[in-house]
């Protein structure tokens, strides 16, 4: 799951990226849907600004498995977010780390059928908190949660503070201890 990125890997995933935005940018725009083009353009400088956030964390393995990870086409999409400025989680970043390949593991092995699905990891930097809100239908709901659960019981720097599960969601928000 995890791949050794060149600068020449970087700069083409990168550029596909920006040249896809673009040429929605552009159709948009020659289809006189200046409304359109304006909000695909507010969403990809909202982008820009969460990966910078991220990037921020400093935990550079961490920023580059979430921001390289929809590079190679999981069933899972994967999306990084910090509530407020980036904080210093450097101190928990193996753990992170560990913790975010691991559920990205299970989840990937236990979706079921052809819907999105995504896990969302927030970072709240203030509250040296982290969340996994997960969304999508999943073979077996309740032992993949469990399974989900235990993953963070691995850590001692960890404390699974609140968990749910409801409809097709399942949420982990995680305090960290030094």
């Amino acid at each position: 799951m995890s791949k050794k990125w060149t600068t020449v890997d970087l700069l083409r995933h990168a550029r596909h990226d920006w040249l896809n935005q673009l040429q929605l940018i552009k159709a948009n725009l020659s289809l006189d849907r200046t409304e359109r083009a304006k909000e695909i353009m507010n969403e990809v400088i909202e982008l820009s600004r969460e990966e910078s956030r991220i990037s921020n964390l400093k935990t550079p393995n961490l920023s580059e498995y979430l921001l390289t990870y929809n590079w190679l086409k999981h069933p899972v999409k994967l999306f990084g977010k910090v509530n407020g400025e980036s904080g210093d989680f450097s101190l928990f970043e193996d753990e992170l780390l560990h913790t975010t390949k691991e559920l990205c593991k299970v989840l990937n092995n236990s979706i079921s059928g052809y819907d999105e699905y995504s896990l969302t990891v927030a970072f709240n930097p203030a509250a040296l908190r982290v969340s996994y809100m997960f969304q999508g239908t999943l073979a077996d709901q309740e032992k993949t949660f469990e399974d989900m659960k235990k993953i963070f019981s691995t850590h001692k720097s960890m404390l699974l503070i609140e968990s749910y599960t409801q409809d097709n969601k399942c949420y982990l928000e995680i305090q960290l201890t030094s």
